[in-house]
């Protein structure tokens, strides 16, 4: 057995009701917190008047402050200017990704004096000292994982280029990670699909990857199995709370799995695409990529290399999704599984197409240009990554 390093939230709570416990973990940190939640979710799911009651029934004092869009580095440094010489006890952040990974950021950013941007891999030179102040993740989607995970994405602008980038170390991993399906029960569908299949691509591609290990192998398989059962079911009846359950502890164990093994060329391509392109969600563009991606790996591992563990790894998600037992046998039976079925959900889920965001075929080239394979199981050519691009247009 390979050997392994995990880094993972202090504390992880997951379970239905398990939001009324909040406090409890508040107050092991003080009672002066500022609390971030989006724009809609919370208060769609009739949480936020129980939560504030709670609030005031336990004497913790709160600032709050709505997160309406992805975290910039304007909106990172703003906050922090506002709050470093405050007290602020814990950070507690109660929405999507963009909320999370701004609470995230904004935590190591209260014990920094510099601009978030000096800090973000591929623009900045600094390296986060890791020190911050403590940080309560509370996910209303099922999809990112960035309850569980040690980076937060920022975009921004680099004289006239488009950004998003992170900030990373392993001590912003949240201090405690708080899931509770019911929270989720008000996601719409097409929320549910962008956040779902996140998701499912972070389990997938730390489950191929060059860096994955026996640990997060084991956590990837039991995501994704809980994935290819549930996904679709939670799709299309959001109220069907077992399949709630089910994405929302993939889409935990794809964070802890992302954090601790690495992306391929999915995530490779979707940070490079969100960079350039304002306002595309980032789990839309990597529904988007999902199919083309793996088609291209697929053929290639059959081509070239048959005994890549990777053509295990895809066959078993084939036998996943059938249902079936895996064989070593029936490869091409579980490859053909895993493409038709993920080119059935682009219709089923309503998943766009690149050209939907209004890409352009002449786009191309500058993507190509950023776009990295990450710990992609085989290398890919230029021409491949372009064929990926192509089934995803």
């Amino acid at each position: 057995m390979s050997g392994f390093n995990l880094v993972v939230p202090s504390k992880i709570i997951f379970g239905e009701g398990k939001i009324h416990t909040l406090n409890k973990y508040i107050l092991e940190y003080g009672d002066n917190i500022l609390f971030l939640c989006g724009k809609t979710s919370l208060k769609a799911s009739g949480m936020y008047d129980k939560i504030i009651e709670n609030f005031e029934s336990d004497n913790i004092s709160y600032e709050i402050h709505s997160i309406k869009e992805e975290p910039s580095v304007e909106i990172i440094d703003n906050l922090a200017s506002e709050y470093r010489n405050k007290r602020v006890d814990a950070i507690v952040s109660i929405g999507g990704g963009s909320v999370i990974d701004t609470g995230k950021a904004l935590s190591s950013m209260l014990k920094e004096d510099r601009s978030i941007k000096d800090f973000l891999e591929g623009v900045g030179t600094r390296t986060p000292s890791g020190k911050k102040v403590p940080f309560i993740a509370v996910p209303t989607t099922s999809g990112t994982g960035s309850e569980a995970t040690k980076n937060a994405v920022i975009k921004g602008m680099d004289g006239e280029v488009r950004f998003k980038k992170s900030i990373r170390h392993d001590n912003l991993m949240p201090n405690v990670a708080l899931v509770d399906p019911v929270l989720t029960l008000n996601c719409p569908k097409n929320v549910t699909m962008q956040s779902g299949i996140d998701a499912f691509c972070q389990l997938l591609e730390a489950y191929i990857c060059t860096n994955s290990n026996t640990f997060t192998d084991m956590l990837a398989e039991k995501g994704l199995k809980r994935m290819c059962e549930s996904i679709l079911s939670a799709y299309n009846n959001g109220e069907d709370l077992d399949a709630r359950n089910d994405v929302a502890y993939a889409s935990l164990l794809s964070g802890i799995c992302m954090a601790n093994a690495g992306l391929t060329t999915i995530h490779g391509f979707a940070g490079v695409i969100g960079g350039f392109y304002d306002n595309i969600p980032h789990g839309a563009i990597c529904a988007s990529l999902l199919h083309g991606a793996t088609v291209v790996n697929i053929q290639k591992i059959k081509d070239f290399e048959p005994n890549n563990p990777a053509a295990y790894k895809y066959a078993k998600i084939g036998a996943f999704l059938m249902d079936a037992n895996y064989s070593p046998d029936r490869h091409e039976v579980f490859f053909r599984a895993v493409v038709d079925t993920l080119k059935s959900w682009n219709e089923e889920m309503n998943i766009p197409r690149l050209s939907d965001f209004g890409i352009e075929e002449d786009d191309f080239w500058k993507i190509l240009e950023e776009a990295k394979q990450r710990y992609n199981p085989v290398k890919l050519s230029n021409s491949e990554m372009e064929k990926i691009l192509e089934y995803s247009y």
